[in-house]
């Protein structure tokens, strides 16, 4: 009985170990087919190869006709880092000395507009490579189109300026939706002619005026207060949040009370992002009236939102104050620097356009 006993005893933990193993086995084929399932309808959701299809696509919208080679950013100071990110999305476009043909009374002539774009992309950068590659093109060529059927140039230039950002939106939507491609970009631009400066924002970028006031009544000392031309789109403003809800969207909040669009979207307005069409995203720009420059405004600044990340508008005025306003593309260096020591963990770009003393070339 014993020995019977110590027999049964000895063989009892190897029949539990049987089922053990037994059941890992099973757990291993079990957890493969989920992982074989999951990684399935990943590929059905995400791109396969944002590098491949970045190629794909930017080879073809490169195809667009009178598509020109020029430097995209001419006689303007702008500085762009990718900063903590290990990519770059962000892209600058600016000519501050467009040439705009216009009849007047002594017969054709020339005008001359400034025109600074910063384009901040996500989900790679084929939204705002495009975008920025083809914008100024296309604004010209609304223009000519248009030009003799306007008599106001300034109501010319800006509807031409909506229509483009919009027909940028559609011709990226349309390649996009082809070739299931996900990504998207902000959109600020900012025009200045004869004195004046109107801004269309899509998106989180910025633009805004730092303008000459004085800080303190008693000692007459001076400094730079900024004026915001811009307002964000997402969800903390009512009428942005009730578009997208009309159309299906969903708010989540995450940490620090960010409400993200299906959970994931940050924004209510973008170029693309052709999945979020469904849920209200458009790409119609916000625009301004065109305001009056005076001599008290110093610079223009149109930046892309990892600026805002880590320092305010009134903070880049203030930095802006104490600086040597001689070099203004080292100015924009310093700005992204700081910004990228203040904490910002995303893309930096920024464009600075002196007003001052007739800093820009179009006032």
């Amino acid at each position: 009985m014993a020995r019977r006993r110590g027999k049964s005893t000895k063989q009892q933990p190897i029949k539990a170990w049987n089922i053990v193993i037994f059941g890992f086995f099973i757990a291993c084929l079990v957890g493969i087919a989920m992982n074989f399932k999951v990684a399935k309808s990943k590929t059905e959701l995400e791109p396969e190869s944002e590098e491949k299809l970045d190629e794909e696509i930017l080879r073809m919208l490169r195809a667009i006709p009178n598509k020109t080679e020029s430097i995209p950013t001419q006689n303007c100071h702008f500085a762009s880092s990718e900063g903590r990110r290990s990519y770059q999305e962000d892209r600058v476009t600016c000519d501050l000395n467009l040439k705009i043909p216009l009849f007047g009374a002594s017969g054709l002539e020339e005008v001359r507009v400034g025109a600074v774009a910063v384009f901040d992309g996500h989900i790679g950068s084929a939204a705002s490579e495009m975008a920025s590659n083809i914008f100024l093109d296309k604004f010209l060529l609304k223009l000519n189109n248009s030009i003799e059927q306007s008599s106001n140039l300034k109501e010319l230039l800006k509807s031409s300026l909506e229509t483009t950002i919009n027909d940028i939106d559609a011709e990226f939507s349309e390649a996009a939706f082809k070739y299931h491609f996900y990504a998207g970009s902000t959109a600020v631009v900012a025009l200045i002619y004869d004195n004046h400066v109107l801004v269309a924002n899509v998106g989180d970028s910025k633009a805004f005026l730092c303008s000459q006031k004085k800080i303190s009544q008693e000692a007459g000392t001076a400094g730079l207060l900024a004026e915001e031309l811009t307002r964000d789109h997402n969800a903390h403003r009512l009428d942005e949040r009730a578009r997208i809800e009309a159309s299906g969207g969903v708010f989540k909040f995450v940490h620090n009370f960010v409400p993200l669009l299906m959970g994931h979207f940050p924004m209510t307005r973008a170029i693309g992002d052709v999945p979020l069409k469904r849920y209200g995203i458009i790409a119609n720009p916000e625009m301004t009236d065109w305001r009056s420059l005076t001599s008290k405004d110093e610079f223009l600044v149109v930046a892309s939102d990892g600026i805002f990340e880590s320092i305010a508008p009134q903070e880049v005025c203030d930095f802006l104050t104490v600086k040597d306003h001689s070099d203004p593309s080292l100015l924009a260096e310093q700005l992204i620097q700081k910004a990228y020591l203040e904490g910002s963990y995303d893309n930096l770009s920024v464009v600075l356009v002196p007003l001052g003393s007739g800093g820009s070339s179009c006032r």
